[in-house]
Order: structure tokens, then sequence, then C-alpha cells
């Protein structure tokens, strides 16, 4: 199992913090480490600004010896020792890639590289875990501006099924979810505030009630609409 960070930083606070036993058989990777592995150097499409960063912390990291300084470096993107080493036969290709939220309030260029990483390795189950893939997916990033990253969404993003999915929802005075999980259909939660009659003091707890169920998903609207009928449908048998 691969554990693909976006960036190194993340990768080494995530050794740090993740010490169980499960985890520590896992390979701490990075989208860059992977793919530079599964497609070669040079491959990576990095964001703007981010060889000027790692510029700066080589160079805040020199020592002043020629062949030192290839290989220094200040830390300022993290540590470098954190990554584990990919070695074909061994931990590579892997079993699983877990891509752990690429291009969510970052670089758009990790979803562009996410499909390198599969195509470099089509035989792993990538699975992209809080990636926002319902941005990504849904025009948020304009083909015009990101073209690279437009192109990538029609050929592989579309294709990806929601495993798990659970959305909270906020909107014309009602609250609730929109929640799923693979192979179960789509279920829309109204969540309700209720009173206990049992205890003297008004104690309140909340009510899920799955109000709607769909093969399909349910735009947001759509969602909206049900828990309003729903609540409606609930304040006429009170």
């Amino acid at each position: 199992t691969w554990l693909i960070f976006p960036d190194l930083k993340e990768c080494e606070i995530a050794k740090k913090e993740w010490k169980g036993q499960r985890y520590r058989e896992a390979t701490f990777t990075t989208i860059e480490a992977v793919t530079e592995f599964c497609q070669g150097e040079g491959s990576y499409d990095a964001p703007w600004g981010a060889s000027f960063v790692s510029g700066v912390s080589k160079l805040m990291g020199s020592k002043g010896d020629v062949q030192e300084d290839e290989e220094s470096d200040a830390g300022l993107l993290g540590d470098r020792t954190s990554l584990d080493q990919l070695v074909l036969g061994e931990n590579a290709p892997a079993s699983l890639a877990l891509v752990i939220q690429p291009g969510n309030g970052g670089p758009v260029e990790d979803w562009v590289n996410c499909e390198k990483i599969y195509e470099g390795s089509p035989n792993s189950v990538m699975i992209i875990i809080n990636g926002a893939l319902d941005k990504v997916r849904g025009g948020y990033y304009p083909g015009i501006f990101f073209p690279k990253l437009a192109a990538t969404v029609d050929r592989f993003f579309n294709n990806f099924e929601s495993v798990f999915y659970l959305k909270p929802i906020s909107d014309k005075g009602v609250y609730g979810w929109l929640y799923r999980v693979y192979p179960e259909p789509w279920q829309v939660v109204l969540q309700t505030l209720e009173t206990d009659p049992r205890k003297a003091n008004g104690e309140k707890y909340v009510v899920d009630t799955t109000v709607y169920t769909s093969d399909n998903r349910p735009t947001y609207n759509e969602a909206v609409a049900k828990l309003v009928e729903a609540n409606a449908q609930r304040y006429e048998q009170q």
C-alpha cells in the first residue's frame, strides 16, 4: 500500500504522527516521487513557484562544498528522509494507492499528476481521499485557464466511483446529509431536533431520518428539496 501525500512536509508530519503497525507497513511517499518513479524523471508537473522555493531551500542548506551542496537542503519543503524508497518488486507496483487530499486548497497540478501515476501503474487500485472531486468534475476550474486539468477530468476523473461520501447540508431552514457507502444507494438524511418526553427538563436530542434513496446521485438542490419536503410532512403529522 502506498500512502501518497501532496507534498514532502505532509508526508513528514504523517510519518511522525501515524505510528500504528498498519501505517508502518505502508509506503510513505509523495505525488512527485511516485509520478517520477512511474513515468520517469522530469515527468512530474510541478506547481508554479515550486522550483524557486526548492532553490531557496538548497541555497539555505549550502555548506560551501560542491559535492555536499548537490544533496544539501534546509528542509523548507520537508524532510526528505521521511520518504520511503520505491523499489520495483518489493513495494512497487502498489496493490493499493491511497492519494491523500490532492489539489484541495493546493496546486491543480496534483490532479494532472494523479492521472500520470495511474497510467504508470495501471494495475494498482487508486483511491482518492478528501480530494474535492466535486470541484474538479463540476467545472470549478475553467478549462480555458486550466486546459491540462480539463483534459484530465474528461478522460480520467469522470470515471471515478464514489466509495464513501458525506456532505453536510444546511439550507432553506433544514439540516441533513447527502450520504453514500458503496455499493449502497445514495441517501438523503434529515436531521431534526426532538424533545425527550421521558425527561422532565425537556432534554433535546438529534434524530437522523433517511428521507430519500436513489441509485443515482442527487444534485445538491435535489437533496435540499427532499429535505424541505420531508420536514414539511413532519410538521403536518405533528
